[in-house]
Protein backbone atom coordinates (compact mmCIF):
# COMPACT_ATOMS: atom_id res chain seq x y z
CA UNK A 1 0.00 0.00 0.00
CA UNK A 2 1.66 3.71 -0.95
CA UNK A 3 1.73 6.49 1.52
CA UNK A 4 -0.83 9.13 1.11
CA UNK A 5 0.14 12.04 -1.09
CA UNK A 6 1.99 14.61 0.97
CA UNK A 7 1.32 18.15 0.81
CA UNK A 8 4.01 19.94 -0.73
CA UNK A 9 4.66 23.51 0.28
CA UNK A 10 7.23 25.60 -2.05
CA UNK A 11 8.32 29.20 -0.96
CA UNK A 12 9.43 31.25 -4.10
CA UNK A 13 10.39 34.02 -1.96
CA UNK A 14 10.00 35.39 1.28
CA UNK A 15 12.66 33.47 3.35
CA UNK A 16 15.74 34.60 4.06
CA UNK A 17 14.91 38.27 2.52
CA UNK A 18 11.92 40.76 3.55
CA UNK A 19 10.10 40.57 0.43
CA UNK A 20 8.83 39.09 -2.11
CA UNK A 21 6.24 36.69 -0.50
CA UNK A 22 5.25 33.98 -2.66
CA UNK A 23 4.48 30.46 -1.35
CA UNK A 24 2.71 27.78 -3.53
CA UNK A 25 0.47 24.79 -1.23
CA UNK A 26 0.60 21.81 -3.53
CA UNK A 27 -1.55 18.48 -3.48
CA UNK A 28 -1.27 16.12 -6.37
CA UNK A 29 -1.76 17.93 -9.09
CA UNK A 30 -3.70 20.96 -7.15
CA UNK A 31 -2.31 24.59 -6.26
CA UNK A 32 -3.21 27.54 -4.20
CA UNK A 33 -0.45 30.36 -4.47
CA UNK A 34 -0.49 32.76 -1.13
CA UNK A 35 0.28 35.89 -1.68
CA UNK A 36 2.72 37.28 -4.61
CA UNK A 37 4.91 40.36 -3.79
CA UNK A 38 7.68 42.11 -4.84
CA UNK A 39 10.95 44.27 -3.26
CA UNK A 40 12.67 47.63 -3.99
CA UNK A 41 15.98 47.02 -5.71
CA UNK A 42 19.33 47.63 -4.24
CA UNK A 43 22.27 50.06 -5.05
CA UNK A 44 23.87 47.27 -6.99
CA UNK A 45 20.77 46.58 -9.39
CA UNK A 46 21.39 49.73 -11.56
CA UNK A 47 18.37 50.82 -13.84
CA UNK A 48 15.51 48.51 -11.94
CA UNK A 49 12.70 49.54 -10.61
CA UNK A 50 11.12 46.65 -8.98
CA UNK A 51 12.06 43.03 -8.13
CA UNK A 52 9.73 40.30 -8.37
CA UNK A 53 10.59 36.66 -7.82
CA UNK A 54 11.16 34.07 -10.63
CA UNK A 55 7.69 32.50 -11.41
CA UNK A 56 8.78 30.02 -13.93
CA UNK A 57 7.61 26.77 -11.87
CA UNK A 58 4.27 27.85 -11.97
CA UNK A 59 4.34 27.29 -15.45
CA UNK A 60 4.22 23.41 -14.78
CA UNK A 61 3.15 23.34 -10.91
CA UNK A 62 -0.06 21.81 -11.77
CA UNK A 63 -3.63 23.30 -11.63
CA UNK A 64 -3.41 26.44 -9.93
CA UNK A 65 -7.06 27.42 -8.49
CA UNK A 66 -6.79 31.13 -6.92
CA UNK A 67 -4.04 33.85 -5.38
CA UNK A 68 -4.94 34.18 -1.72
CA UNK A 69 -3.99 37.65 -0.81
CA UNK A 70 -3.57 38.28 2.91
CA UNK A 71 -3.21 41.82 2.73
CA UNK A 72 -2.21 44.78 0.57
CA UNK A 73 1.17 45.67 1.17
CA UNK A 74 3.61 45.99 -1.99
CA UNK A 75 5.76 42.93 -0.43
CA UNK A 76 2.61 40.58 -0.90
CA UNK A 77 0.49 42.17 -3.68
CA UNK A 78 3.43 43.97 -5.74
CA UNK A 79 4.16 41.16 -7.86
CA UNK A 80 0.08 40.46 -8.82
CA UNK A 81 0.48 41.65 -12.35
CA UNK A 82 3.69 39.83 -13.55
CA UNK A 83 1.58 36.61 -12.19
CA UNK A 84 -1.30 37.67 -13.85
CA UNK A 85 0.62 38.30 -17.65
CA UNK A 86 1.49 34.43 -16.96
CA UNK A 87 -1.46 32.97 -15.68
CA UNK A 88 -5.24 33.83 -16.07
CA UNK A 89 -6.12 32.47 -12.37
CA UNK A 90 -8.63 34.03 -10.01
CA UNK A 91 -7.28 36.17 -7.17
CA UNK A 92 -9.28 36.79 -3.54
CA UNK A 93 -8.62 39.38 -1.30
CA UNK A 94 -10.21 41.71 1.37
CA UNK A 95 -12.32 44.69 -0.77
CA UNK A 96 -9.01 47.06 0.63
CA UNK A 97 -6.32 44.55 -0.54
CA UNK A 98 -8.61 44.34 -3.92
CA UNK A 99 -8.53 47.95 -4.56
CA UNK A 100 -4.65 48.46 -4.51
CA UNK A 101 -4.88 45.66 -6.51
CA UNK A 102 -6.71 46.98 -9.48
CA UNK A 103 -5.02 50.10 -9.14
CA UNK A 104 -1.54 48.26 -9.62
CA UNK A 105 -3.16 46.36 -12.93
CA UNK A 106 -4.47 49.36 -14.29
CA UNK A 107 -0.49 50.28 -15.08
CA UNK A 108 -0.91 46.81 -16.50
CA UNK A 109 -2.59 45.67 -19.90
CA UNK A 110 -3.83 42.37 -17.68
CA UNK A 111 -6.15 44.78 -15.82
CA UNK A 112 -9.65 44.22 -17.82
CA UNK A 113 -9.31 40.55 -17.81
CA UNK A 114 -7.97 40.13 -14.28
CA UNK A 115 -10.43 38.08 -12.01
CA UNK A 116 -10.25 39.73 -8.69
CA UNK A 117 -12.99 38.11 -6.14
CA UNK A 118 -13.35 39.21 -2.28
CA UNK A 119 -13.00 36.42 0.27
CA UNK A 120 -16.15 35.43 1.64
CA UNK A 121 -17.07 36.26 5.23
CA UNK A 122 -14.99 35.13 8.09
CA UNK A 123 -15.86 31.20 8.91
CA UNK A 124 -17.45 30.84 5.60
CA UNK A 125 -15.06 28.03 3.64
CA UNK A 126 -13.65 28.84 0.24
CA UNK A 127 -13.68 25.43 -1.94
CA UNK A 128 -10.25 25.27 -4.21
CA UNK A 129 -9.85 22.37 -5.52
CA UNK A 130 -8.98 19.57 -2.19
CA UNK A 131 -8.41 22.43 -0.31
CA UNK A 132 -10.46 24.42 1.69
CA UNK A 133 -9.64 27.98 3.05
CA UNK A 134 -11.18 30.48 5.66
CA UNK A 135 -9.99 33.92 6.84
CA UNK A 136 -9.02 34.99 10.23
CA UNK A 137 -8.97 38.94 10.75
CA UNK A 138 -6.28 40.02 12.41
CA UNK A 139 -4.01 43.09 13.34
CA UNK A 140 -1.89 44.65 10.93
CA UNK A 141 -0.06 48.53 9.78
CA UNK A 142 -3.21 48.23 6.98
CA UNK A 143 -6.47 47.36 6.98
CA UNK A 144 -8.09 43.92 6.34
CA UNK A 145 -5.36 41.63 7.28
CA UNK A 146 -6.19 38.19 7.20
CA UNK A 147 -4.66 34.61 8.54
CA UNK A 148 -5.41 31.54 6.07
CA UNK A 149 -6.21 28.72 7.84
CA UNK A 150 -5.88 25.63 5.06
CA UNK A 151 -7.79 22.43 5.84
CA UNK A 152 -6.27 20.21 3.04
CA UNK A 153 -6.57 16.27 2.82
CA UNK A 154 -3.16 16.03 5.29
CA UNK A 155 -3.99 18.40 7.84
CA UNK A 156 -4.62 21.85 8.58
CA UNK A 157 -2.17 24.42 7.95
CA UNK A 158 -2.48 28.49 9.58
CA UNK A 159 -0.74 30.49 7.47
CA UNK A 160 -0.32 34.19 9.28
CA UNK A 161 1.36 36.41 7.10
CA UNK A 162 1.89 39.35 8.51
CA UNK A 163 0.22 40.25 11.75
CA UNK A 164 0.01 40.92 15.88
CA UNK A 165 -1.60 40.25 18.59
CA UNK A 166 -2.85 43.50 19.07
CA UNK A 167 -6.19 42.89 21.83
CA UNK A 168 -7.78 46.68 21.36
CA UNK A 169 -7.45 47.66 17.53
CA UNK A 170 -9.13 50.63 16.17
CA UNK A 171 -11.01 48.68 13.52
CA UNK A 172 -13.10 45.77 15.13
CA UNK A 173 -12.42 43.58 18.48
CA UNK A 174 -9.07 42.44 17.60
CA UNK A 175 -7.81 39.25 16.54
CA UNK A 176 -9.83 36.07 18.10
CA UNK A 177 -7.83 34.74 20.76
CA UNK A 178 -10.87 31.92 21.44
CA UNK A 179 -11.28 30.74 17.79
CA UNK A 180 -7.06 30.38 17.52
CA UNK A 181 -7.83 28.11 20.71
CA UNK A 182 -10.87 26.19 19.15
CA UNK A 183 -8.08 25.63 15.94
CA UNK A 184 -6.00 23.96 18.56
CA UNK A 185 -8.37 21.97 20.33
CA UNK A 186 -9.51 21.04 16.35
CA UNK A 187 -5.41 20.00 15.44
CA UNK A 188 -2.63 22.04 13.42
CA UNK A 189 -0.54 19.93 11.96
CA UNK A 190 1.61 22.89 10.98
CA UNK A 191 1.83 26.46 11.75
CA UNK A 192 3.78 28.89 9.31
CA UNK A 193 4.32 32.39 11.23
CA UNK A 194 5.62 35.84 10.58
CA UNK A 195 9.25 36.03 11.69
CA UNK A 196 9.97 39.91 11.16
CA UNK A 197 10.23 40.88 15.16
CA UNK A 198 11.13 37.21 16.45
CA UNK A 199 14.37 38.98 17.55
CA UNK A 200 12.56 41.33 19.66
CA UNK A 201 11.71 40.45 23.46
CA UNK A 202 7.86 41.09 24.81
CA UNK A 203 5.01 42.13 22.96
CA UNK A 204 4.38 44.94 20.24
CA UNK A 205 2.47 47.79 21.46
CA UNK A 206 -1.24 48.43 20.01
CA UNK A 207 -1.89 50.87 17.32
CA UNK A 208 -4.37 52.92 19.73
CA UNK A 209 -1.04 53.58 21.90
CA UNK A 210 -0.19 56.20 19.09
CA UNK A 211 -2.93 58.38 18.84
CA UNK A 212 -2.38 59.78 22.35
CA UNK A 213 1.16 60.23 22.13
CA UNK A 214 0.71 62.26 18.91
CA UNK A 215 -1.94 64.36 21.07
CA UNK A 216 0.69 65.02 23.24
CA UNK A 217 3.37 65.94 20.22
CA UNK A 218 0.99 68.72 19.26
CA UNK A 219 0.19 69.86 21.85
CA UNK A 220 1.48 73.91 22.26
CA UNK A 221 2.24 73.52 18.69
CA UNK A 222 1.48 76.90 17.00
CA UNK A 223 2.66 76.44 13.76
CA UNK A 224 1.34 74.06 11.09
CA UNK A 225 1.61 70.53 12.20
CA UNK A 226 3.08 68.16 9.36
CA UNK A 227 2.62 64.51 9.92
CA UNK A 228 4.48 61.68 7.59
CA UNK A 229 3.27 57.97 7.79
CA UNK A 230 3.25 55.25 5.62
CA UNK A 231 0.55 55.70 2.71
CA UNK A 232 -0.70 51.98 3.53
CA UNK A 233 -1.48 52.66 7.91
CA UNK A 234 -5.08 54.32 7.43
CA UNK A 235 -5.05 52.97 11.28
CA UNK A 236 -2.77 55.91 12.16
CA UNK A 237 -3.70 58.24 8.91
CA UNK A 238 -7.20 57.58 11.09
CA UNK A 239 -5.81 58.97 14.51
CA UNK A 240 -3.70 62.04 13.00
CA UNK A 241 -7.25 62.81 11.21
CA UNK A 242 -8.59 62.57 15.24
CA UNK A 243 -5.98 64.41 16.66
CA UNK A 244 -6.69 66.83 14.25
CA UNK A 245 -10.38 67.74 14.78
CA UNK A 246 -9.94 67.73 18.45
CA UNK A 247 -8.05 70.22 18.13
CA UNK A 248 -9.73 72.23 15.40
CA UNK A 249 -7.21 71.84 12.49
CA UNK A 250 -8.25 70.94 8.93
CA UNK A 251 -6.44 68.09 7.25
CA UNK A 252 -4.84 68.52 3.35
CA UNK A 253 -3.51 65.13 2.41
CA UNK A 254 -0.24 65.27 0.23
CA UNK A 255 1.52 63.12 -1.92
CA UNK A 256 -0.24 60.67 -4.72
CA UNK A 257 0.37 57.22 -2.88
CA UNK A 258 -1.32 59.22 0.34
CA UNK A 259 -4.03 60.58 -1.61
CA UNK A 260 -4.44 56.71 -3.77
CA UNK A 261 -4.57 54.83 -0.28
CA UNK A 262 -7.12 57.48 1.59
CA UNK A 263 -9.25 57.29 -1.50
CA UNK A 264 -9.72 53.78 -1.90
CA UNK A 265 -10.22 53.58 3.07
CA UNK A 266 -13.02 56.48 2.31
CA UNK A 267 -14.14 54.54 -0.20
CA UNK A 268 -14.78 51.27 1.42
CA UNK A 269 -15.36 53.23 5.16
CA UNK A 270 -12.34 52.55 6.90
CA UNK A 271 -11.25 56.12 7.41
CA UNK A 272 -13.62 59.02 8.38
CA UNK A 273 -12.95 62.40 7.01
CA UNK A 274 -15.72 64.60 8.59
CA UNK A 275 -17.63 66.95 5.86
CA UNK A 276 -15.48 70.24 6.24
CA UNK A 277 -11.66 68.77 8.05
CA UNK A 278 -10.17 68.15 4.25
CA UNK A 279 -8.90 70.83 2.34
CA UNK A 280 -6.19 70.85 -0.07
CA UNK A 281 -2.53 71.31 0.15
CA UNK A 282 -2.94 74.96 -1.40
CA UNK A 283 -5.88 75.95 1.08
CA UNK A 284 -4.34 74.10 3.80
CA UNK A 285 -1.20 76.78 3.11
CA UNK A 286 -3.82 79.89 2.87
CA UNK A 287 -4.80 79.11 6.90
CA UNK A 288 -4.03 80.50 9.85
CA UNK A 289 -0.72 78.13 11.11
CA UNK A 290 -2.42 76.81 14.52
CA UNK A 291 -5.48 75.77 12.40
CA UNK A 292 -3.50 73.72 9.36
CA UNK A 293 -2.38 69.97 9.27
CA UNK A 294 -0.76 68.07 6.50
CA UNK A 295 -0.48 64.01 6.08
CA UNK A 296 2.15 64.00 3.66
CA UNK A 297 3.89 61.49 1.71
CA UNK A 298 8.33 60.80 2.14
CA UNK A 299 8.40 59.12 5.26
CA UNK A 300 11.73 57.50 3.77
CA UNK A 301 13.04 60.72 2.50
CA UNK A 302 12.96 59.30 -1.29
CA UNK A 303 14.14 62.47 -3.39
CA UNK A 304 10.52 62.63 -5.61
CA UNK A 305 8.27 62.58 -2.09
CA UNK A 306 6.69 65.66 -1.16
CA UNK A 307 8.30 65.86 2.11
CA UNK A 308 11.56 65.91 0.84
CA UNK A 309 10.62 68.32 -1.72
CA UNK A 310 8.89 70.38 1.07
CA UNK A 311 12.24 70.04 2.88
CA UNK A 312 14.15 71.99 0.53
CA UNK A 313 11.27 74.44 -0.78
CA UNK A 314 10.40 72.80 -3.74
CA UNK A 315 6.95 71.85 -3.49
CA UNK A 316 4.54 73.33 -5.68
CA UNK A 317 1.89 74.08 -2.48
CA UNK A 318 3.80 73.31 0.67
CA UNK A 319 6.23 75.49 2.60
CA UNK A 320 7.94 74.49 6.05
CA UNK A 321 8.64 77.53 7.86
CA UNK A 322 10.02 78.27 11.41
CA UNK A 323 7.91 77.38 14.06
CA UNK A 324 6.36 74.60 12.27
CA UNK A 325 6.00 71.09 13.89
CA UNK A 326 6.75 67.58 11.71
CA UNK A 327 5.97 64.11 12.63
CA UNK A 328 8.19 60.90 11.68
CA UNK A 329 5.78 58.57 12.81
CA UNK A 330 6.84 55.61 10.51
CA UNK A 331 10.07 53.41 11.30
CA UNK A 332 13.17 54.04 9.00
CA UNK A 333 13.65 51.04 6.58
CA UNK A 334 16.80 49.64 7.04
CA UNK A 335 19.31 51.22 3.98
CA UNK A 336 17.22 54.48 4.00
CA UNK A 337 18.56 56.08 7.19
CA UNK A 338 20.97 59.01 5.20
CA UNK A 339 18.07 60.20 2.78
CA UNK A 340 16.23 59.90 6.08
CA UNK A 341 18.49 62.33 7.97
CA UNK A 342 19.21 64.57 4.81
CA UNK A 343 15.75 64.87 4.95
CA UNK A 344 15.38 66.13 8.36
CA UNK A 345 18.20 68.36 8.25
CA UNK A 346 16.56 70.09 5.96
CA UNK A 347 13.47 71.00 7.80
CA UNK A 348 16.07 71.80 10.38
CA UNK A 349 17.18 74.32 8.61
CA UNK A 350 14.02 75.72 7.92
CA UNK A 351 13.13 75.97 11.41
CA UNK A 352 11.00 73.73 11.99
CA UNK A 353 10.59 71.03 15.14
CA UNK A 354 11.50 67.59 13.87
CA UNK A 355 9.85 64.24 16.60
CA UNK A 356 10.58 60.95 15.39
CA UNK A 357 9.74 57.41 16.76
CA UNK A 358 13.09 57.63 18.48
CA UNK A 359 11.82 60.78 20.42
CA UNK A 360 8.24 60.03 21.38
CA UNK A 361 5.97 56.50 21.27
CA UNK A 362 4.55 57.70 17.72
CA UNK A 363 5.36 54.99 16.13
CA UNK A 364 4.49 51.03 16.84
CA UNK A 365 5.36 47.86 14.62
CA UNK A 366 2.54 45.86 12.71
CA UNK A 367 4.78 42.91 12.91
CA UNK A 368 4.48 40.43 16.36
CA UNK A 369 7.62 40.26 19.10
CA UNK A 370 8.78 36.99 20.51
CA UNK A 371 5.93 36.82 23.51
CA UNK A 372 3.07 37.31 20.85
CA UNK A 373 4.82 34.38 19.00
CA UNK A 374 5.12 31.83 21.86
CA UNK A 375 1.07 32.91 22.79
CA UNK A 376 0.02 32.02 19.20
CA UNK A 377 1.93 28.81 19.80
CA UNK A 378 0.13 27.77 22.89
CA UNK A 379 -3.36 28.47 21.41
CA UNK A 380 -2.61 26.64 18.08
CA UNK A 381 -0.29 23.84 19.72
CA UNK A 382 0.82 22.81 16.22
CA UNK A 383 2.38 19.67 15.53
CA UNK A 384 4.90 21.49 13.27
CA UNK A 385 6.54 24.97 13.01
CA UNK A 386 7.80 26.34 9.77
CA UNK A 387 8.87 30.46 10.27
CA UNK A 388 8.56 32.92 7.07
CA UNK A 389 8.98 36.40 6.17
CA UNK A 390 12.30 37.23 7.11
CA UNK A 391 16.04 37.32 6.70
CA UNK A 392 17.69 34.45 8.54
CA UNK A 393 18.48 36.06 11.57
CA UNK A 394 14.98 36.37 12.17
CA UNK A 395 13.53 32.78 11.01
CA UNK A 396 16.13 31.24 13.24
CA UNK A 397 15.09 33.08 16.00
CA UNK A 398 11.51 32.43 15.53
CA UNK A 399 12.88 28.81 15.37
CA UNK A 400 14.12 29.26 18.84
CA UNK A 401 11.11 30.19 19.78
CA UNK A 402 9.13 27.42 18.68
CA UNK A 403 12.24 25.16 20.48
CA UNK A 404 11.41 26.95 23.88
CA UNK A 405 7.69 26.45 23.82
CA UNK A 406 8.52 22.54 23.21
CA UNK A 407 7.98 21.67 19.95
CA UNK A 408 10.68 18.89 19.13
CA UNK A 409 14.13 20.45 17.36
CA UNK A 410 12.80 17.92 14.40
CA UNK A 411 9.26 19.17 14.19
CA UNK A 412 10.69 23.00 13.39
CA UNK A 413 11.87 23.40 10.08
CA UNK A 414 14.34 26.50 8.96
CA UNK A 415 13.89 26.93 5.20
CA UNK A 416 14.84 28.75 2.57
CA UNK A 417 13.39 30.50 -0.37
CA UNK A 418 13.39 28.09 -3.05
CA UNK A 419 13.24 24.72 -1.26
CA UNK A 420 10.56 22.16 -2.33
CA UNK A 421 8.99 20.52 1.12
CA UNK A 422 6.42 17.94 2.06
CA UNK A 423 4.59 17.43 4.70
CA UNK A 424 2.94 14.81 5.85
CA UNK A 425 0.70 13.65 9.34
CA UNK A 426 3.92 11.85 10.67
CA UNK A 427 6.88 14.16 9.25
CA UNK A 428 7.75 17.49 7.58
CA UNK A 429 11.17 17.43 5.45
CA UNK A 430 12.75 18.81 2.74
CA UNK A 431 12.64 16.83 -0.51
CA UNK A 432 15.09 19.08 -3.15
CA UNK A 433 14.87 22.73 -4.39
CA UNK A 434 12.67 24.69 -7.42
CA UNK A 435 14.19 26.53 -9.58
CA UNK A 436 13.91 30.05 -7.67
CA UNK A 437 16.02 34.14 -8.05
CA UNK A 438 14.80 37.97 -8.78
CA UNK A 439 13.59 38.90 -12.07
CA UNK A 440 14.18 42.27 -12.05
CA UNK A 441 12.05 45.21 -13.83
CA UNK A 442 12.65 48.60 -15.28
CA UNK A 443 10.36 51.87 -15.52
CA UNK A 444 8.94 50.71 -18.72
CA UNK A 445 7.40 47.28 -16.65
CA UNK A 446 9.67 45.72 -18.95
CA UNK A 447 12.15 42.88 -17.76
CA UNK A 448 15.57 43.38 -17.40
CA UNK A 449 17.69 40.49 -17.96
CA UNK A 450 20.33 39.35 -15.72
CA UNK A 451 23.66 39.35 -18.69
CA UNK A 452 21.85 42.77 -19.24
CA UNK A 453 22.14 43.72 -15.72
CA UNK A 454 25.52 42.15 -15.24
CA UNK A 455 26.69 44.37 -18.40
CA UNK A 456 25.32 47.22 -16.71
CA UNK A 457 27.74 46.74 -13.54
CA UNK A 458 30.76 45.64 -15.58
CA UNK A 459 29.97 49.66 -17.80
CA UNK A 460 27.97 51.42 -15.84
CA UNK A 461 24.82 50.34 -17.79
CA UNK A 462 24.08 49.07 -21.06
CA UNK A 463 23.12 52.67 -22.74
CA UNK A 464 24.11 55.31 -20.26
CA UNK A 465 24.73 58.95 -19.87
CA UNK A 466 26.98 60.26 -17.13
CA UNK A 467 26.88 63.81 -16.38
CA UNK A 468 29.76 65.28 -14.62
CA UNK A 469 29.28 68.56 -12.80
CA UNK A 470 31.72 69.96 -9.77
CA UNK A 471 30.38 72.05 -6.83
CA UNK A 472 32.34 73.80 -4.60
CA UNK A 473 31.82 72.11 -1.28
CA UNK A 474 31.43 75.64 1.02
CA UNK A 475 29.48 77.67 -1.39
CA UNK A 476 27.76 75.31 -3.40
CA UNK A 477 28.44 77.08 -6.60
CA UNK A 478 29.07 75.16 -9.54
CA UNK A 479 32.34 75.26 -11.15
CA UNK A 480 31.65 75.03 -15.06
CA UNK A 481 29.61 73.78 -17.57
CA UNK A 482 29.05 69.61 -16.63
CA UNK A 483 30.83 67.25 -18.42
CA UNK A 484 28.55 64.89 -19.81
CA UNK A 485 29.68 61.34 -21.88
CA UNK A 486 27.13 58.35 -22.96
CA UNK A 487 28.24 55.02 -23.89
CA UNK A 488 25.66 52.47 -25.97
CA UNK A 489 23.24 54.93 -26.43
CA UNK A 490 23.41 56.93 -29.52
CA UNK A 491 25.75 56.97 -32.54
CA UNK A 492 29.26 59.04 -32.93
CA UNK A 493 27.44 60.89 -35.38
CA UNK A 494 24.71 61.71 -33.32
CA UNK A 495 26.39 62.50 -30.28
CA UNK A 496 28.00 65.50 -30.47
CA UNK A 497 25.23 67.59 -31.08
CA UNK A 498 22.77 65.54 -28.95
CA UNK A 499 25.52 65.50 -25.90
CA UNK A 500 26.11 69.76 -26.65
CA UNK A 501 21.99 70.13 -25.54
CA UNK A 502 22.28 67.72 -22.76
CA UNK A 503 24.41 70.19 -21.34
CA UNK A 504 22.10 72.92 -21.86
CA UNK A 505 19.60 70.89 -19.95
CA UNK A 506 21.81 70.16 -16.82
CA UNK A 507 22.79 73.81 -16.94
CA UNK A 508 19.20 74.60 -16.89
CA UNK A 509 18.39 72.49 -13.94
CA UNK A 510 21.33 73.26 -11.89
CA UNK A 511 20.08 77.28 -12.39
CA UNK A 512 16.65 75.84 -11.02
CA UNK A 513 18.56 74.99 -8.02
CA UNK A 514 18.93 76.64 -4.40
CA UNK A 515 22.10 76.97 -2.92
CA UNK A 516 21.17 74.62 -0.14
CA UNK A 517 20.21 71.74 -2.84
CA UNK A 518 23.59 71.86 -4.76
CA UNK A 519 25.30 71.33 -1.33
CA UNK A 520 23.08 68.08 -0.88
CA UNK A 521 24.62 65.27 -3.13
CA UNK A 522 21.17 63.32 -3.27
CA UNK A 523 19.19 65.76 -4.33
CA UNK A 524 21.75 67.43 -7.01
CA UNK A 525 21.45 63.98 -8.27
CA UNK A 526 18.37 63.61 -8.63
CA UNK A 527 17.23 66.63 -10.09
CA UNK A 528 19.97 66.95 -12.75
CA UNK A 529 18.53 62.96 -13.93
CA UNK A 530 15.23 64.39 -13.82
CA UNK A 531 16.11 67.24 -16.22
CA UNK A 532 18.12 64.54 -18.64
CA UNK A 533 15.45 61.78 -18.26
CA UNK A 534 12.96 64.15 -19.90
CA UNK A 535 15.04 65.84 -22.43
CA UNK A 536 16.50 62.61 -23.90
CA UNK A 537 13.04 60.67 -23.46
CA UNK A 538 11.67 63.24 -26.12
CA UNK A 539 14.60 64.10 -28.16
CA UNK A 540 15.27 60.25 -28.58
CA UNK A 541 12.35 57.66 -27.74
CA UNK A 542 15.03 55.92 -25.40
CA UNK A 543 15.72 55.68 -21.94
CA UNK A 544 19.44 54.82 -21.05
CA UNK A 545 20.52 54.83 -17.68
CA UNK A 546 21.65 58.49 -16.85
CA UNK A 547 24.54 58.38 -13.36
CA UNK A 548 24.96 61.62 -12.37
CA UNK A 549 28.33 62.51 -10.73
CA UNK A 550 28.70 65.16 -8.40
CA UNK A 551 32.22 66.07 -7.91
CA UNK A 552 33.02 68.48 -4.50
CA UNK A 553 36.01 71.00 -4.96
Amino acid sequence: MSRPRPLEIIPLGGLGEFGMNLMVYRHGNDCVVVDAGMMFPGAEHLGVDVVVPNMEFLADCGTIHAVLLTHGHEDHIGAVPFLLARQDVPVYGAPYTLGLVRSRLAEHDVGPKARLLPFPPSGTPLRLGPFTVDTLPVTHSIPQSAMLVLRTPVGTVVHTADFKLDPYPLDGPGTDLARLAALGAEGVLALLSDSTNADRAGFTAGERTVGPALDRAMAGARGRVLVTTFASNIHRIQQVVDVAVARGRSVAIVGSSMELHTEIAEHLGLLRIPAGVRVGADKAMDLPPERALLIVTGSQGEPTSSLARIAVDKHRDVVVSDGDLVLHSARSIPGNEKTIGRMINHLLRRGATVVTAADAPIHVSGHPCRDELRLLIHLLRPKFLMPIHGEYRQLAAHAAVGRSCGLPPESVVLADTGDHLELREDGFRRAGRVPVGQVFIDGTLDRVDVSMLRDRRQIAGDGIVIAVVAVHRGSGRVDGPAEIASRGFVSDAEEEALLREAREVVAASLAETSEEERADEGLLKAKIQAGLRRFLRKRTQKRPLIIPVVVEL
